[in-house]
């Protein structure tokens, strides 16, 4: 595996949006030294669409002008989806029904969405076929630049994505969603130039929090550190390994709803922030952390025994209380996978020209 220098600056920008309030965000960007988050630059207010909902652009914060249906936000969330493979854009379609069923009015992806920029690309084409806002953040398997290629790419025909490494607050009206892109342990990015935060980047995280005009959800790949092996980042090899700085921002500004999906086995759960209560799916509450669960439809055995081949879940936003529910795809069928396959990616793809290399 070629490993290639690490890029030492990333300018990314939202280029769907086209504006000059997210061009003067994305200069923010490489301020923490890996080419990965924004850090919040207020530019004076500008009207972009995004998809067909029209919202307001002040540089790296994006707020939607209409409130949702009935006063209920319904967000649907996926967790990492890894690659674009023909079985992972197969069970895409499935979670873009169940979501449409769920009547969600923005999807967001938590990282983790593919190792070279066509295939990001193509991912993040797929879930954009929802129609709706897509929000999506850089986890640790992404190189920063291939991350920025292939949303950059995907923006020009698919204009209702939003770059949450570049926007690091969407406001709803119901919630606002505020990002950590990235992850905090350099031992576990898959490439020299991956996204990696650092404490200014959770700084901006408290200070967006503290800022939002409704109820705040932390959309993080990386989880806070849990207690226990109920927890959102409860490994199966390593126990509670979360970022307690997460933790530490969280308090700080009030956060009460969180995303997260890094560790898959601990996903399709929902707990109060430590880990040590699991939250029932439909059950309003006051504080409520989700972990998905790995969108990606290759086999994976989950800490409570079970098999899983693909999760998607939703975000309920209901005043001060959230509730959330599972989507678990079933194992493809020999029929299914055969269909799947005319799905699959290029062969012709060079992947030596497509990603920055990976360590």
């Amino acid at each position: 595996m070629t490993t290639r220098p690490p890029v030492l600056a990333l300018v990314a920008f939202s280029m769907s949006l086209a504006t000059a309030a997210f061009a003067a965000a994305a200069e923010g960007l490489a301020a923490n030294g890996e080419g990965c988050a924004a850090h919040l630059a207020p530019t004076a207010p500008q009207d972009v669409k995004v998809g067909d909902k029209a919202a307001t652009s002040t540089g790296s914060k994006l707020t939607f002008k209409d409130a949702a249906p009935g006063g209920k936000l319904v967000l649907g969330v996926l967790g990492p989806i890894n690659e674009d493979s023909g079985q992972n854009l197969f069970v895409i379609k499935r979670y873009l029904q169940f979501f449409k069923e769920q009547g969600v009015q923005a999807v967001v992806v938590s990282g983790d969405i593919g190792e070279v920029a066509s295939g990001i690309q193509r991912a993040l084409e797929a879930v954009a076929e929802s129609g709706v806002p897509v929000l999506a953040v850089a986890g640790n398997r992404e190189c920063g630049l291939d991350f920025k290629k292939g949303m950059t790419r995907a923006q020009k025909t698919r204009p209702n994505l939003v770059n949450m490494n570049v926007v690091r607050a969407v406001e709803f009206k119901e919630a606002t969603v505020v990002s950590l892109p990235g992850y905090h342990d350099p031992n576990f990015l898959a490439c020299a130039a991956g996204c990696r935060y650092d404490k200014s980047t959770l700084d901006d995280v408290v200070k967006a929090a503290k800022e939002a005009h409704s109820p705040v959800i932390l959309l993080s790949h990386g989880p806070p550190r849990g207690a226990g092996n109920k927890a959102l980042d409860y490994a199966v090899n390593g126990g509670n390994v979360g970022d307690a700085e997460i933790n530490k921002a969280i308090a700080a500004a009030g956060i009460t709803f969180g995303i997260f999906s890094n560790i898959k086995e601990a996903g399709a759960r929902a707990t109060d922030l430590e880990g040590t209560m699991l939250v029932p799916q439909d059950k309003p509450m006051k504080a409520l952390f989700l972990n998905p669960g790995p969108a990606d439809s290759t086999r994976w055995e989950m800490n409570d025994k079970t098999p899983g081949y693909g999760f998607a879940a939703t975000l309920t936003i209901n005043g001060k209380e959230a509730s959330w529910k599972l989507y678990k795809s079933a194992k493809l069928t020999k029929e299914e996978k055969a269909e799947a396959h005319k799905l699959d990616p290029p062969k012709h793809r060079d992947e030596g020209e497509d990603s920055e290399g990976a360590q």
